[in-house]
């Protein structure tokens, strides 16, 4: 039996374990514009203390001086752990500095979580609202639930859980509308060539999208990430391209409803593939609710481009576009970030009434290599806004403020 002086030890080092809190000060550097709802990672090492510590065990206030605190999260890396919070703002070539408080107790705040209804959608929730779904049903029971779950794509959520994007839904499954292919956040092309012939990926006639595994899920006060492995099955039923895609939200302040980051990995497995198509049918898109297509005029979509005289019909590799559109009396604005290390020459489909717009390209992937593709979506309520704050989003998307020193407090 211990003794009472070594009992009141180890409680000592349990308490003071518990209360122990690290500070980490992160010098921020701004880019050569403003930023705002900016997500900012600093890479780190842990203390000691809190290596072997789970990142959600971890609770992150991140402070600027003379500012407000906001959260934090810490984010399992393949090389360590990063630490993200999104600034409110970040003024144009400015030197911030960032105080990070780490305690080991689960964040109180409102944080993000998922919901997976195995085999057919996995959903993120915020404080227990939908933000986003991913639908990945594969059925072929019947002709009807094949074309419904031909592909793979990501429907998006208001608060009030009002459905923003286009496709079959948990709740309405058969509700296809206008153009039953565009279905919310999606990829395709409708001209894939490759050793066993043209075949379309965007109609999906006789090939299909289908989701594999998770590889990944992260959810926090901060942001939540999913990694998933989707194969392009041709109409041998033999994979022609091994995606894996990751796709991150972040969390933000009103007017944003969603701050969404896509990237994906596209690995040639069955010879060369040659991505092929038009603006029409092929690329990185966003499709509104099928509503928009049936709703009135004045409901009907708008967009933007990064400065006047754009035909989206010719010029090419435009940074950014914007749309803006009317769902059940509420004005939503969407913008969509091309990031520069995509393939060009790109072009944008941003014409269309009904709202299906984004960005498109020619290229080749050669027989087991990768090409990586990186996209941001914005969604926000309200009218779209002013150009030179659209162009600023973008410049944080691709030259966004960098972290300049990570110095951990004695």
């Amino acid at each position: 039996m211990r003794s009472p002086r070594v009992l009141l030890t180890i409680l000592c080092l349990v308490c003071c374990s518990a209360a122990y809190s690290a500070e980490l000060v992160v010098e921020v550097v701004g880019a050569a514009h403003n930023a705002a709802q900016m997500p900012i990672c600093a890479e780190i090492q842990l203390p000691a203390a809190y290596r072997d510590v789970a990142c959600d065990q971890l609770a992150v206030v991140v402070t600027e001086k003379d500012g407000d605190a906001v959260p934090g999260q810490i984010v399992p890396q393949a090389d360590g752990r990063s630490l993200y919070w999104v600034a409110p703002k970040v003024d144009a070539n400015s030197r911030t500095v960032w105080t990070a408080t780490i305690t080991r107790k689960k964040p109180q705040a409102a944080v993000f979580a998922w919901r997976d209804t195995p085999g057919n959608y996995l959903d993120l929730l915020l404080d227990g609202h939908k933000v986003t779904r991913y639908m990945y049903a594969h059925d072929t029971s019947t002709p009807a639930r094949l074309h419904e779950t031909y592909k793979v794509f990501h429907h998006v959520y208001d608060s009030d859980g009002t459905l923003l994007t286009k496709g079959p839904d948990g709740e309405n499954p058969y509700v296809l509308g206008l153009y039953t292919h565009h279905r919310g956040i999606y990829i395709g092309w409708n001209k894939l060539k490759h050793a066993g012939g043209t075949n379309d990926w965007w109609h999906m006639k006789d090939v299909f999208m289908v989701h594999r595994d998770f590889v990944e899920q992260v959810a926090g006060p901060v942001l939540a990430r999913s990694a998933m492995r989707i194969d392009w099955i041709d109409r041998t039923a033999q994979p022609v391209i091994a995606e894996t895609r990751r796709v991150t939200v972040f969390r933000t302040a009103d007017p944003t409803v969603l701050l969404l980051d896509f990237e994906t990995d596209l690995k040639a497995v069955s010879g060369d593939v040659f991505l092929d198509g038009d603006p029409e049918h092929a690329g990185f898109q966003y499709r509104p609710h099928n509503d928009v297509a049936d709703g009135p005029r004045e409901g009907k979509a708008k967009y933007l481009f990064h400065k006047d005289g754009i035909d989206a019909h010719k010029d090419q590799n435009l940074p950014w576009a914007g749309l803006s559109y009317s769902l059940k009396g509420t004005r939503y604005s969407v913008l969509h970030l091309n990031h520069p290390d995509n393939p060009t020459p790109s072009v944008y489909s941003a014409y269309r009434d009904y709202g299906r717009f984004g960005a498109f390209f020619k290229d080749e992937i050669k027989a087991g290599e990768v090409l990586t593709l990186k996209y941001r979506i914005q969604v926000i309520r309200g009218e779209l806004p002013p150009r030179d704050v659209a162009a600023a989003q973008y410049l944080s998307f691709t030259e966004g403020p960098r972290v300049d020193s990570v110095t951990w407090k004695p």
